[in-house]
């Protein structure tokens, strides 16, 4: 098409051009978006990776410590069950642990959750869902 018969509007785009160029516009317009979404899903899962990384490091250094106070929890025969087949399944593949530490990992992840993320933490929710 010249650029006289665009502006004396003597040819006009066949029905079928007209078709493919919005099927390109389309799919350059998805291929845009799709590169966004990803780019924000690697963005929220390297913040993600972070965050654990820093929880992980604070509940060490925590559970590491000596503790000295006494807590306990009353729990279902299941519950002890499982938690006992927890520390079997570490000793076989020769990690030390103990009902105790893990039991302070549970609590500390708890705090660090609901320290970072209040209402949105899981401790929250469960509460929440617990009193519904």
């Amino acid at each position: 098409m010249s650029d006289l018969d665009l502006i004396y509007g003597t040819k006009t785009k066949t029905p079928s051009s007209s078709a493919e160029a919005e099927k390109k516009e389309e799919v350059q317009r998805n291929k845009v978006s799709s590169k966004k979404a990803s780019t924000k899903e690697s963005t929220h899962a390297s913040t993600l990776a972070s965050n654990q990384a820093s929880m992980i490091e604070i509940i060490r250094k925590t559970v590491k410590s000596l503790g000295k106070e006494v807590a306990f929890a009353r729990v279902t025969p299941e519950e002890k069950r499982r938690l006992v087949d927890i520390v079997y399944t570490y000793k076989r593949q020769g990690v030390k642990t103990s009902e105790n530490e893990i039991n302070r990992v549970a609590i500390n992840f708890l705090i660090e959750d609901f320290n970072k993320n209040g209402k949105e933490s899981m401790l929250a929710k469960v509460i929440e869902a617990l009193h519904a």
